[in-house]
């Protein structure tokens, strides 16, 4: 299957490792379903659900996820899987955190290998001394998995506080999603302050446990998983021009002057081998362009409170007429309508 494997990777579309969708797969243990009877169900080679280093397309994790939603009747299952996570479940970038001789260096690997466990986010990390703040950036606005995002930084929070011993040094943990009508599990899962309708998913910690050791981290696991890791980086997550090409437009997006011409600087490369570069992935810079505002548009809509002329200037665009020609193309109505057609659904 290592020909499957590698036409997923090239794939445009994010991928999500096998051993990070293991836990929602083996739920369907609950509902007396095999794993041969679930890949029957996603109309899917068996293998893909079960050979090692197999990467998962995001549309199909996401169905997963809606599948075993479906089944379970559990809104909050995200939560109930990370509750239910035994040591045993530790996957291969766990091991490299755990097992590094601080948590402020396991954290570093964690953000740099984040990509192993799911494309779909890059991860950032801020220090300033007595906070530290973990962001989970969302690539994919449109694919936002409410109950992956709740395992994911469960299993998190409840991992590292296994591992240090100490759970009073979370402050808060932050959520892109709207408040749910089970919070109150929140709390009793994170015992500390949680937001919702924030920016990006979020952890935010005493600058403090960046210097505690793991209780029981072991160097030659370390090196062993840190090595696998590295390998599977370099064979499957060599990033496309394309990726970092968006990624500059992501950052700079709110400022208009920003173009192919300063792209191609900051990859020091002319802009006439930035487009060629472009071409050969198969994209245009003024595509990326689009494709960024279209997603951060989707995410602006849902503040309530925010006027349409700021989420414009914020999108690079000239005028709020610029901004509504724009979101017609890409919907067939207009932001205000679609924000009206949103915030109904929600209430």
């Amino acid at each position: 299957m290592a020909g499957l494997s590698n036409k997923m990777s090239a794939s445009k579309e994010p991928t999500v490792g096998l051993a990070s969708a293991r836990a929602i797969i083996e739920y369907f243990q609950h509902f007396n379903m095999s794993t041969a009877q679930l890949a029957q169900e996603l109309k899917v080679d068996e293998s893909i659900l079960t050979e090692e280093d197999q990467r998962l397309p995001l549309s199909l994790y996401q169905e997963i996820w809606h599948l075993a939603l479906d089944k379970s009747q559990i809104p909050e299952l995200g939560l109930r899987i990370a509750q239910e996570e035994s040591s045993e479940d530790l996957g291969l970038v766990a091991h490299v955190v755990y097992n590094s001789a601080t948590l402020g260096e396991g954290i570093k690997q964690y953000v740099r290998l984040f990509s192993v466990v799911n494309e779909a986010f890059e991860l950032e990390f801020e220090d300033n001394g007595r906070q530290g703040n973990l962001k989970f950036i969302n690539k994919s606005p449109n694919c936002y998995n409410i109950s992956d995002m709740e395992r994911t930084l469960a299993i998190a929070v409840t991992r590292t506080t296994k591992a240090t011993g100490i759970g009073n040094m979370i402050y808060a943990v932050h959520f892109q999603h709207s408040k749910p009508t089970y919070a109150k599990k929140y709390q009793e899962l994170f015992n500390c302050k949680v937001l919702f309708d924030q920016p990006c998913c979020e952890i935010i910690f005493d600058s403090r446990m960046l210097a505690l050791k793991p209780k029981r981290r072991n160097p030659h696991m370390r090196i062993a998983t840190l090595n696998y890791a590295n390998q599977i980086m370099s064979r499957l997550f060599k990033r496309s021009i394309s990726h970092k090409v968006k990624r500059l437009i992501e950052k700079n997006i709110g400022d208009g002057s920003f173009d192919a011409e300063q792209a191609s600087n900051q990859l020091n490369m002319s802009r006439q081998t930035l487009y060629r570069k472009l071409k050969n992935d198969g994209a245009s810079y003024s595509e990326l362009v689009d494709q960024v505002r279209q997603d951060k548009a989707f995410y602006m809509l849902r503040q309530a409170n925010m006027p349409l002329t700021v989420i414009a200037y914020d999108l690079g665009f000239s005028e709020l007429s610029a901004f509504t020609r724009a979101f017609k193309r890409w919907t067939g109505k207009n932001p205000a309508e679609y924000r009206k057609q949103l915030l109904s659904q929600n209430n």
